[in-house]
């Protein structure tokens, strides 16, 4: 459950970032069309995923300890993508294995 709370904000932050007009991005021509061309869809995406992933925060760990580690799991997902979206080591790939084995992790 933690798990899905920190992909989802993960994503939620990163539509954010990918739509930011102060941010100075190095994306693949492909995303970056398609960010510029539905930037309103992209920010709204970007607020599901953040509401969702506080809402599932909230669920798992009651109110105040929901709304704590929400702001931790933001703060935390926030300083990754601010340092590693811009140099693009992180592929689809490594998500995966890495959100596999934290999944993995939390079920044991």
């Amino acid at each position: 459950m933690i798990t899905l709370s920190i992909i989802s904000c993960f994503l939620g932050f990163e539509f954010f970032y990918q739509t930011s007009k102060k941010a100075i991005l190095s994306r693949p021509d492909k995303m970056a069309a398609w960010f510029n061309s539905n930037e309103k869809t992209a920010q709204s995406l970007g607020v599901i995923l953040l509401l969702s992933s506080m809402a599932l925060t909230i669920f798992h760990l009651g109110i105040g300890a929901g709304v704590f580690a929400f702001a931790c799991i933001l703060m935390m997902v926030g300083s990754l993508v601010v340092l590693i979206s811009p140099i693009w080591k992180l592929n689809g790939f490594w998500l995966v294995a890495g959100f596999g084995l934290m999944f993995l992790i939390e079920m044991l």
